[in-house]
C-alpha cells in the first residue's frame, strides 16, 4: 500500500468519535467546563470537523467573556455561517442531551489529546517513509526535518499546564539544598570541576542547563582551555563530547596529547621526541585511555544535528558535558530566507541554550570575538565584542573572555593569562589569573607551574 492509499482511508488515522462528542456536550451543558480544557485543547485535537467547528466557536465565545451554553453556540454558529457545518441545530441539543454531567471531562481531553498525538505521528510516519523513498532527496536533510518533525510532536506530548504552585518550587529548592551540604560535607564539588581553583570557588563548577560562552579573539588559547575543562570534567567520571568544527580530529588528539604530558611540542610534531619523551607521551596515551570523551570531527553541522547526536550519547550514559568549538563556524542556515547574519547567529545560540535546558547538562559554546579588542590600549575584552549579536549575551548564563598579556606586550610576565568572567547569572564577575606553559597546550592555577 503507497502513501496515498494511506492517507486516503482516513479511518486508519486514531479517533474516537464518542469521546469528541461527549467532551462537546459536556461543553455546553456546563459553561465553565471550558476552563478546564481551553489552555491545553486546540480546535485541532477534534478528529470530527463538525466537533472541531463547533469547539472553535466555544472558544471564541469564553475570549469574547460569554459563557458557552447551548444558546449562545447555537446563536454564535448561525451568526458564522456555521451552523450546517456543525451538523445543525438538532445536532448540538442531542450532543448536550445524551451526557449526564461534565465530571469525566478532564479525562475525555487527555484521551483525545493522546489520539492527536498519535495521528500526528501516523502522519510524521507516512512523510518520513515517502521522503525516504525519494532518491533525490538528500538523506541528511531527511534525517534533519525528521528529528524537527518528531521533536515538535514530543513537545505537545504533556497537555496540561506546567503550572507549579511556590510551596512545590520551595519544597524542591530546600532538597536540592540538602544534596548540596551533603556534597559539602563529603567534599565533593557541587557542579562539574572546571580545573582551575579559583574559577571552582567563583562559579561551583558548572551546572546543568548552563549555557557557557567562552570568547577570545585568535590565538588566545581558546581550544587549549577548552580541552582543560573536557579534561578536568573527564577525570572526574563526567562523560563529555567536543564538537570540533576546526580542528580534525587527529589535531584534536595531538593537543589533548601533548596536555597530558610534559613533551616538546616542537620535536613531538616533527617526531623527533627523546626516549624519556617517548616514555611519558606513551604514559600520557595511556591515561587518556580511560577518559570519557567522545570527539565529533564535524563540518556543516547545524544545531539540530548537534542536539541530535547529544541526546544519542546521553541515552547511552556518554554525555554530561559539551563543548562546541566554535559558534561562527556551525551551520547557520536558516529555513526563514530573510534572516540576516545577526538573527542567525541569535537562532544558534538560543538553540543552544535550549539544548543545555533541554538535555540538562552544561553547554560550553566558544566564540570569536570583534577585532574591536585591537584598538583598546588595554586590549581586554567587553561584552560588546561578541561577534554579530547582542543574543549571545542574552542566551548565556556565564560570559567568559581570555587574555594574555604578554601576546600584546612583551614585557609582561610570561606565561599567565587571565579568564575574566563578564557575565555571570548566578555569582559575581570579575577576572581570575590562570598559568600556561610555553606551547599553550597545558593549563594550571595561577603561580603553579604546568609540567
Amino acid at each position: 500500500m503507497n502513501i496515498q492509499e494511506i492517507t486516503s482511508k482516513t479511518e486508519l488515522l486514531p479517533h474516537d468519535d464518542r469521546t469528541e462528542k461527549a467532551l462537546i456536550g459536556c461543553l455546553l451543558i456546563e459553561s465553565e467546563a471550558i476552563n478546564e480544557v481551553v489552555e491545553t485543547l486546540t480546535p485541532d485535537v477534534f478528529y470530527n470537523e463538525a466537533m472541531k467547528v463547533i469547539y472553535t466557536s466555544l472558544v471564541e465565545l469564553h475570549n469574547e467573556g460569554i459563557k458557552p451554553d447551548l444558546v449562545t453556540v447555537t446563536q454564535k454558529l448561525t451568526k458564522t455561517n456555521n451552523i450546517e457545518k456543525a451538523g445543525g441545530a438538532y445536532e448540538l441539543s442531542q450532543l448536550s442531551a445524551n451526557v449526564a454531567s461534565s465530571t469525566n471531562i478532564g479525562e475525555y481531553a487527555e484521551y483525545l489529546h493522546q489520539l492527536w498525538i498519535a495521528r500526528r505521528l501516523a502522519i510524521a510516519g507516512m512523510k518520513i517513509t515517502k521522503e525516504a523513498l525519494d532518491k533525490s532527496n538528500d538523506i541528511g536533510d531527511t534525517v534533519a526535518n525528521t528529528i524537527k518533525e518528531i521533536e515538535n510532536i514530543a513537545e505537545n506530548t504533556v497537555s496540561r499546564s506546567e503550572a507549579t504552585s511556590i510551596s512545590s518550587i520551595a519544597r524542591q529548592c530546600f532538597d536540592s539544598y540538602q544534596e548540596r551540604k551533603q556534597k559539602a560535607k563529603n567534599g565533593q564539588k557541587q557542579g562539574i570541576p572546571t580545573g582551575i581553583s579559583k574559577l571552582d570557588s567563583v562559579t561551583n563548577g558548572w551546572k546543568p542547563g548552563q549555557l557557557i560562552i567562552l570568547a577570545a579573539r585568535p590565538a588566545m588559547g581558546k581550544s587549549a582551555m577548552m580541552l582543560h575543562f573536557a579534561k578536568s570534567a573527564a577525570l572526574n567520571g563526567v562523560p563529555v563530547v567536543i564538537f570540533s568544527l576546526e580542528m580534525g580530529n587527529e589535531s584534536l588528539g595531538d593537543r589533548i596529547i601533548q596536555s597530558a604530558c610534559e613533551i616538546d611540542s616542537d620535536r613531538f610534531k616533527s617526531g623527533n621526541l627523546t626516549n624519556t619523551e617517548e616514555d611519558l607521551l606513551w604514559q600520557g596515551v595511556n591515561n587518556l585511555f580511560s577518559l570519557p570523551i567522545t570527539t565529533i570531527d564535524a563540518s556543516n553541522v547545524n544545531m539540530l544535528k548537534i542536539k541530535m547526536i547529544c541526546r544519542n550519547l546521553q541515552r547511552k550514559g556518554k554525555c554530561g558535558l559539551v563543548l562546541i568549538d566554535y559558534l561562527q563556524l556551525i551551520d547557520m542556515r536558516s529555513q526563514n530566507k530573510t534572516y540576516n547574519r545577526e538573527q542567525e547567529v541569535s537562532q544558534t545560540s538560543r538553540a543552544a541554550k535550549i539544548m543545555a535546558k533541554e538535555l540538562d547538562i552544561p553547554v560550553i559554546l566558544l566564540s570569536q570575538l570583534s577585532r574591536q579588542v585591537e584598538g583598546r590600549s588595554d586590549k581586554m575584552p567587553m561584552l560588546s565584542d561578541l561577534r554579530e549579536s547582542g543574543a549571545i549575551e542574552q542566551d548565556a548564563d556565564m560570559v567568559c573572555f581570555i587574555h594574555r598579556p604578554e601576546y600584546y606586550d612583551k614585557a609582561a610576565e610570561k606565561g599567565y593569562g587571565e579568564l575574566r568572567i563578564a557575565k555571570n547569572r548566578d555569582g559575581v564577575t570579575g577576572e581570575i589569573k590562570f598559568g600556561y606553559n610555553e606551547n599553550l597546550t597545558q593549563i594550571s592555577d595561577y603561580g603553579i607551574t604546568p609540567f
